[in-house]
């Protein structure tokens, strides 16, 4: 379920994902004669979209969580899993960074591939950040990181990631397909959530909630099978 990225770069002792990078990760256009349902996916599916695992998802990576897609494109897709905290100070991942960093601030797991890698999400506008959905920005510079901590924001406006979660071509539409996932708009207070130990059932019950009532709001609809 996850796809092998390149490009990194060391910070702090652990690789720094400066960029996550498909080709292309610009709007998709479903090319003619593809299988009933895929022109679908692909409108629906893109950097900034949020994936709610179905129930009883069997793959363990995935069960019970809520993945922010950061790239999407048609050499796959990668995204940061949201329902994972772990007991993994910050200040241990990014030694060099420990006396900025906030006491209570942890790591959370953001996927299988690359568990060295880090990346941040900081919440609202971030000078050097590019914004991935509302109200959200990918930190890819180390140094803007630093500044970021530096200046006190805590798991209220800046998270940190270990690893993330990685699509191949076509893999993630596939799936959505077989319905392992939901798809629903992102923003910043899903993202920032205070109690991600239960966003996934919040935001399942939500999605299947409008789903059943044929009401679009705040998701994408419902994926062809």
């Amino acid at each position: 379920m996850h796809h092998r990225w390149q490009n990194g770069r060391v910070l702090a002792g652990r690789v720094w994902l400066g960029a996550l990078v498909c080709a292309c990760v610009s709007t998709v256009a479903a090319p003619a004669g593809t299988q009933p349902g895929r022109e679908v996916i692909v409108r629906q599916l893109a950097a900034g979209t949020m994936l709610v695992a179905a129930r009883n998802l069997p793959d363990p990576n995935f069960s019970d969580t809520v993945v922010l897609l950061i790239e999407y494109g048609p050499g796959g897709a990668a995204g940061l899993v949201l329902t994972r905290p772990s007991e993994v100070p910050l200040a241990r991942v990014l030694p060099d960074l420990a006396p900025a960093t906030s006491v209570g601030a942890r790591v959370f797991i953001g996927g299988p591939v690359s568990p060295g890698a880090v990346i941040a999400l900081s919440r609202g506008d971030c000078d050097g950040c590019r914004e991935v959905t509302r109200g959200v920005s990918l930190v890819s510079d180390g140094a803007v990181l630093r500044e970021r901590i530096a200046a006190g924001a805590d798991d209220r406006r800046l998270r940190v990631y270990a690893g993330y979660a990685g699509w191949s071509a076509e893999q993630l539409e596939r799936e959505v397909r077989q319905h392992a996932w939901r798809v629903i708009d992102g923003d910043d207070a899903i993202v920032f959530d205070v109690d991600p130990s239960t966003l996934w059932r919040r935001m399942l019950a939500r999605a299947e909630s409008v789903l059943a009532s044929g009401a679009p709001v705040g998701l994408r609809g419902a994926v062809a099978p």
